[in-house]
Order: structure tokens, then sequence, then C-alpha cells
């Protein structure tokens, strides 16, 4: 899950354009991304990315992607059926 889960953060960050960095979300693994500065346009811009990286289709009435943390949203893609 370690590829999976780097791959995410990464995503998250760029959703963020860099306002949340990657180590900063790897080392919060377990704080929810909207306490850590994680807007719901970010958020929008997140599911895109995860949809267009993993081929995935993220609901936006699923609620794991407004109260996830990093290791909640990275079960959840892998859910979904995203792979590295």
């Amino acid at each position: 899950m370690s590829a999976l889960r780097d791959r995410v953060a990464d995503l998250v960050s760029r959703a963020t354009d860099g306002a949340v960095g990657t180590p900063e979300l790897l080392g919060s693994a377990d704080v929810p991304l909207a306490a850590l500065g994680v807007s719901s346009l970010a958020l929008l811009r997140l599911a895109d990315s995860l949809e267009e990286e993993f081929g995935i289709l993220v609901d936006l009435a699923d609620r794991t992607l407004y109260t996830a943390d990093l290791d909640g949203l990275t079960a959840r893609v892998r859910e979904l059926g995203g792979t590295p």
C-alpha cells in the first residue's frame, strides 16, 4: 500500500497547489484532510485527479473524500479499484 499511499499523498498536495505538502501528509496520515487545510475546491480537484490517475469513479457524495485521513482515502481508492 506504500506506493499507492505515496501517490495519493502527491495528488492531494498537487490539488492544494502545494499548500499541504506531501511530507506533511505522509507524517500526518491519521489527521483528516480538512484538518490539514485541504479546502473544498482542492477536494474537487483531487477527485478529478484520482479519477484520471487511477481510472476510478469518485462519487462526490461519498463522505470519505471529505472526512478521511490519508490512510482512509488511500484505502477507499484501493476499494474502488485504483492501483499504482
